[in-house]
């Protein structure tokens, strides 16, 4: 569904808690007490937020194939801002207006200062384009900042996810489904077969029992 309006509400928060934001069979994201938070608005509706704190993001990106498991978990600590599309009905209750200490504390200046890091933020991940916004109502999308004007991405909806960052790609569905393109390396595991795409060499694998 396309959504015409994106922007961020001016009245900075904080989470009186720890607070997990997703999760699932495959992640877990969570977020600690003290971080700032701001309304993302599409069309005018709280859709999503920013977040300014500290917080982890673990991902199982390992591969179960025919001859065992490949790979190993993806664990990002938050200290970088990141937004997130999409509900989340335990984040309302844990929120409280930021007071000025409450942002001094995570190293801003005022409440405009914090303001100013947000929209950037956002103008960044949306390469100032803030209309015809494509988000499906079930879905979570996540960004995660991790230099300038570059962004980990994290889509979530239902038994699919989609991880997109600078060191790789990890695709996963119903658990018997993965994908992993990292390093010149491509790894598909789906249904107890493997496939394996690496420097021009291809391995096919099947698991017999």
């Amino acid at each position: 569904m396309f959504y015409q309006d994106l922007k961020l509400g001016n009245l900075p928060h904080k989470l009186t808690k720890d607070t997990i934001l997703l999760q699932n069979e495959k992640c877990i994201i969570k977020v600690t007490a003290g971080t700032l938070t701001l309304p993302i608005l599409i069309d005018n509706t709280p859709r999503g937020h920013f977040f300014a704190g500290n917080g982890e993001f673990t991902l199982d990106t390992i591969i179960e194939t025919a001859r065992g498991a490949v790979g190993k978990p993806t664990v990002k600590e938050l200290n970088q801002p990141f937004l997130m599309f999409g509900e989340n009905s335990s984040l309302s209750q844990n929120l409280a207006p930021a007071a000025d200490h409450d942002l001094s504390n995570m190293g801003y200046k005022s409440a405009e200062d914090f303001l100013k890091t947000a929209n950037n933020a956002l103008d960044s991940f949306t390469h100032k384009r803030h209309g015809r916004f494509d988000f499906d109502a079930d879905a979570h999308i996540f960004a995660f900042a991790n230099q300038p004007d570059k962004w980990d991405v994290l889509i979530s909806k239902g038994d699919k996810l989609v991880y997109s960052s600078k060191e790789k790609v990890f695709i996963s569905k119903n658990q018997a489904e993965s994908i992993s393109v990292q390093s010149g390396n491509v790894l598909v595991a789906k249904r107890g077969k493997t496939v394996v795409i690496d420097r021009g060499n291809i391995l096919v694998d099947r698991d017999e029992s």
